[in-house]
């Protein structure tokens, strides 16, 4: 069988693996929401001169921000996969690397703010 060969319907190994990740950001979000406090660091900023500055926001942004936008990645990223043929399957393979890698980013950045923010 080549490598040509169309896929059936059925979901691909690394689709159900990026769908865990996206999951994963939310569980973490779900899971912490209740102990976080009414207001949030939701960035850290270093500037030219070398100071810390944060940037504070309401519990529902900093806890729906990451998650919202591990979610829309995904969709983009699928749909762009779907629409966009890749020549061979070295590139699919990389392709679908870099979306882990963007979506495993993502959920790291979720559970720092998380763990910032409970102390």
């Amino acid at each position: 069988m080549s490598a040509s060969v169309a896929r059936g319907p059925g979901p691909r190994w690394t689709d159900v693996t990026a769908l865990a990740l996206v999951a994963l950001t939310v569980a973490v979000a779900a899971a912490a929401y209740p102990r976080l406090p009414v207001e949030m660091v939701v960035g850290w900023h270093v500037g030219l001169d070398g100071r810390l500055s944060r940037t504070i926001g309401p519990r529902a942004l900093g806890v729906t921000l990451l998650p919202t936008l591990s979610v829309a990645s995904y969709a983009v990223l699928r749909t762009v996969r779907a629409l966009v043929p890749l020549d061979g399957a070295r590139d699919g393979r990389l392709y679908d690397s870099l979306v882990h890698l963007l979506l495993a980013s993502l959920c790291a950045c979720q559970v720092a703010v998380v763990a910032a923010n409970l102390g």
